[in-house]
């Protein structure tokens, strides 16, 4: 940058020149372009307890105190009747894995299912999770005061009623304000689907005391009625924190009648005090959203009701430190969805050709670009199941599943890619040293997620390598300057 003396040997006057060099100090940082990545092998940090089993659902999240200590968890099968909620942590940024155990619930044979997790500033861990008890699900949190080597404290947070006015809690999601600018920092956030009362919606509990106490539930989404089957739902939630403090939930209101499908947002200026009515990030998107199959090499997907593994279309955020939100999300512009009826049954639709498509907005989520395909691939392969994460820098990574190596569209691995403005991506790279057999799925989980930490980009999915059942793997990624 030229120094102001440079300007005013121009013959400029003085207050020429100061509005030139205000203007030239308050400039915008430039955007990161794409980065180069490269990716350490594979990590499996499932370790199974049975000859057939499944571990699924990843969630991972990093201390805010120590980039390298991560903590991952996942739930899988502990015996024919129940399931746990597993964790794993890493000092050294996701190279090695520290096994752990499992998360507390009310009666042995419970299930546990939907992971989440998420740090504090003090570098204390919150890991969110299901508890499935017969006729009750209640959503509960534990807390890692040791780094995620254990969780020996976990609270009931929701309750669930037996009586059809709930609350019947269902796919949870957590986050933590550590932005430095906030008024709220260190309010943890917790949003999960609440089915109950004839219907879903979006709810959300607070803490502003470290996970020592929660508030009580608050409906940020209007109802939508639920009927069996299912036609149309809110569902899918995801809480991101922008720099000052402003609080963002995304989820997805599908129609699985119409097969149309919306991205939708509310956000909180006060810390979760007062909500904004919804606002769509995409509206009347081509996907049935709440969820669809994709093929898994049997001959009947597309005509049998039952052919076919499961995907979902819930949205995934990040926002970047400059306060640009980035979303995205599974959907079908190039592809179609066929529904298949069966002795009156009305399944889940078969899709062919789903897209991970990306949309951004510069001003809090006023207005959006129209979504941007992500991938590079030119084919009609299924690209499914993103996570996404932004850098200090301002660079956003995203990972994903992807068929493309497969010419039956069937077999997939996990891919990844990264933008600096949402518009130009690094050419995709394969993460996974080893195909998932797309044959043997039937469910692989509703979600992967991905962290980035220090120098670090560590992904954790859903794999199916071993026909035996569903793994959890993870892969330590490193920018190549």
């Amino acid at each position: 940058m030229q120094s102001r003396r440079a300007y005013t040997s121009t013959g400029l006057s003085a207050v020429t020149v100061a509005m030139i060099w205000g203007l030239a100090m308050s400039a915008p940082p430039a955007l990161p372009p794409p980065m180069p990545v490269q990716f350490a092998p594979d990590t499996h940090i499932s370790v199974a307890t049975s000859a057939i089993h499944d571990f699924v659902e990843p969630a991972i999240a990093a201390s805010p105190l120590d980039p390298n200590n991560l903590v991952a968890g996942f739930f899988g099968e502990t015996s024919k009747l129940a399931s746990s909620c597993f964790f794993r942590s890493s000092r050294d940024g996701g190279t090695t894995w520290i096994p752990g155990g499992t998360l507390a619930v009310k009666f042995p044979d419970d299930l546990c299912a939907d992971p989440a997790l998420a740090a504090d500033p003090s570098g204390t861990f919150y890991y969110a999770y299901l508890d499935l008890s017969p006729g009750a699900t209640d959503l509960r949190v534990a807390r890692s005061t040791d780094g995620g080597a254990t969780f020996p404290e976990s609270t009931v947070v929701v309750a669930s009623v037996t009586t059809s006015a709930g609350p019947n809690p269902d796919k949870d999601w957590i986050a933590v304000d550590t932005q430095r600018n906030s008024k709220y920092r260190g309010t943890i956030y917790l949003t999960y689907t609440d089915v109950a009362s004839g219907a879903t919606r979006i709810a959300i509990v607070i803490s502003r005391n470290a996970g020592r106490s929660w508030s009580a539930p608050v409906a940020i989404s209007p109802p939508v009625p639920f009927t069996d089957p299912i036609v149309e739902v809110a569902e899918g939630s995801l809480p991101v924190v922008a720099p000052d403090g402003t609080v963002f939930v995304f989820y997805l209101h599908a129609n699985q009648q119409t097969m149309r499908s919306s991205i939708r947002f509310v956000k909180s200026q006060d810390g979760g005090k007062s909500w904004s009515q919804p606002g769509d990030v995409a509206a009347d998107l081509p996907t049935p959203g709440e969820f669809f199959t994709l093929d898994d090499g049997s001959p009947g997907f597309g005509t049998d009701a039952f052919a076919g593994f499961l995907a979902w279309s819930y949205p995934t955020a990040a926002i970047a430190p400059d306060g640009t939100l980035y979303v995205a999300w599974t959907d079908f512009p190039q592809g179609s969805c066929t529904i298949v009826v069966r002795d009156g049954y009305r399944p889940t639709p078969a899709c062919v050709n789903s897209d991970v498509r990306l949309a951004v907005s510069e001003d809090g989520g006023r207005s959006w670009r129209p979504p941007v395909k992500v991938s590079d691939d030119t084919g009609q392969t299924d690209q499914f199941f993103p996570w996404i994460a932004a850098h200090p820098s301002g660079l956003v990574s995203l990972v994903w599943q992807d068929k493309r190596l497969d010419p039956d569209n069937v077999n997939f691995d996990l891919f990844y890619t990264n933008t600096g403005d949402g518009r130009s991506f690094l050419p995709n790279v394969r993460v996974s040293t080893q195909s998932s057999l797309g044959g043997h799925a039937g469910f692989i989980g509703d979600y992967n997620n991905l962290v980035v930490s220090g120098d670090s980009i560590v992904p954790v999915w859903n794999d199916l390598r071993n026909p035996s059942g569903v793994e959890i793997f993870a892969a330590r990624g490193t920018l190549v300057p």
